[in-house]
């Protein structure tokens, strides 16, 4: 998670989801102060708050995780860790260090809390690149290459305006969150549906001139860095079980599930015999999901046989939008394994599906355009649906001529004006 985990600071959304009590994250928490500065002359203030009061409203906040307070020595603590980095998912350390830094770089995601009005040591470059920097008198010291680290602050002398403490305790929940998303990431498997056997894994992510090549192994490559990154695991699966799955589909149960999304749409332009198909489609996809037992979907499937034929196209988006998107389930359409990780992380954090989109930039008109076959109804994350219209996919050669066998379907949904969007994508 190295650049990953810094970057995730980026996510400007709102709303946290709770994780409901169960495998819970465990992170190791150390205390290195009394939190005050009053270790010398003078005393605590009239109004602050102890290491025990914070350690209990972070549990009464932060459900689902487990805040294991050591109790020993400082460097005991590091030893400790690195016995058995499994037995944690993350580190949280409040107060400062003193110049012995290892404690920030145990290899796990970790949060470094400055107190307040203490004596500002905390070395927040050291944090930021694990690179000791250059000194013209001092000599020596050692670069760290496990960077996890995010920092944050606490007031707990209580001397800012109620508002502005409570704003700080609330990074540190939302950050620990994200150390529980990425324990919870470890527990995602994505069925992967290729279109071909031969299929580059998220070959469109990358670009290039007509003397470039990928490199024999880089489907191998790219499984393994994902696994090590996310810790989430791929399911492959060839085209032909797609297509006898589609098979196995009941022509009426995809009538039925095409039915429901012509009657919620506020218009259709596509051909019922086309939904159907794309209905059909879902099911077998979903089918596959629970064979596998994957909890996301990444597909670059474009036909339901392999025929090769007009009549067989098939476009995935809406039944990934109006499908598994509606219950929950984060699914892109081309296969970027990353895109859909960054997805099943921002519906973690927020509740909230993405949409996947290309992006065209318009700089003279100081817009830009973001489309795809598919986008979420409730990118709000409630069941409320916005309106949306199923029509003709914009790649099909008979998109104007909706009847015509293999015009497919696309859709286009009324999200509200004049709300911030964040543009992000992970990459392992």
């Amino acid at each position: 998670m190295k650049k990953n985990f810094l970057g995730l600071t980026i996510l400007l959304f709102s709303t946290l989801v709770l994780f409901a009590q169960g495998d819970q994250t465990k992170i190791f928490t150390l205390f290195t102060s009394h939190g005050c500065g009053c270790t010398g002359s003078g005393g605590a203030p009239v109004s602050f708050t102890s290491n025990e009061q914070v350690i209990s409203k972070l549990r009464e906040t932060c459900d689902g995780i487990d805040f294991i307070v050591w109790e020993g020595t400082r460097s005991a603590a590091y030893d400790v860790i690195q016995h058995d980095l499994n037995a944690y998912d993350g580190v949280l350390i409040i107060g400062g260090l003193d110049g012995d830094y290892r404690m920030a770089f145990t290899g796990l995601p970790t949060i470094a809390v400055y107190n307040l009005w203490e004596f500002m040591n905390q070395p927040w470059d050291l944090f930021a690149t694990g690179k000791i920097q250059e000194d013209p008198i001092l000599t020596g010291g050692r670069d760290y290459k496990e960077v996890k680290v995010l920092t944050a602050q606490l007031d707990r002398r209580n001397l800012c305006d109620p508002a502005v403490t409570e704003k700080m305790f609330n990074d540190l929940v939302y950050k620990l969150k994200l150390i529980q998303v990425i324990d919870k990431l470890k527990e995602t498997r994505v069925l992967m549906v290729k279109n071909s056997a031969n299929e580059i894994i998220a070959s469109v992510n990358y670009r290039g001139d007509i003397n470039q090549s990928f490199p024999g192994d880089h489907n191998s490559r790219y499984l393994s860095n994902f696994r090590n990154v996310f810790g989430a695991e791929i399911i492959s699966v060839e085209p032909e079980e797609f297509y006898e799955m589609y098979q196995e589909i009941p022509q009426r149960e995809a009538e039925k599930t095409a039915e429901q999304w012509m009657a919620e749409a506020e218009r259709v332009e596509a051909a019922k015999q086309e939904i159907t198909k794309t209905a059909r489609g879902y099911l077998a996809l979903d089918a596959l999901r629970e064979k596998y037992n994957c909890s996301a979907v990444a597909t670059h499937i474009r036909t339901v046989s392999g025929s090769g034929e007009l009549k067989d196209r098939y476009n995935p988006g809406v039944g990934l939008e109006l499908g598994f998107k509606t219950r929950g389930i984060q699914a892109v359409c081309q296969n970027y394994p990353d895109i859909l990780m960054s997805q099943v992380l921002a519906h973690m954090l927020t509740g909230r599906p993405s949409m996947l989109g290309d992006i065209i930039y318009d700089v003279y008109n100081n817009v830009e355009i973001v489309l795809h076959c598919g986008i979420p109804v409730n990118p709000q994350g409630s069941n409320q649906r916005l309106p949306y219209v199923i029509r003709t996919h914009a790649e099909s050669p008979v998109r104007d001529i909706p009847e015509e066998p293999g015009s497919s379907t696309g859709m286009t949904v009324e999200w509200p004006l004049g709300e911030p969007v964040t543009f992000w994508e992970m990459h392992s």
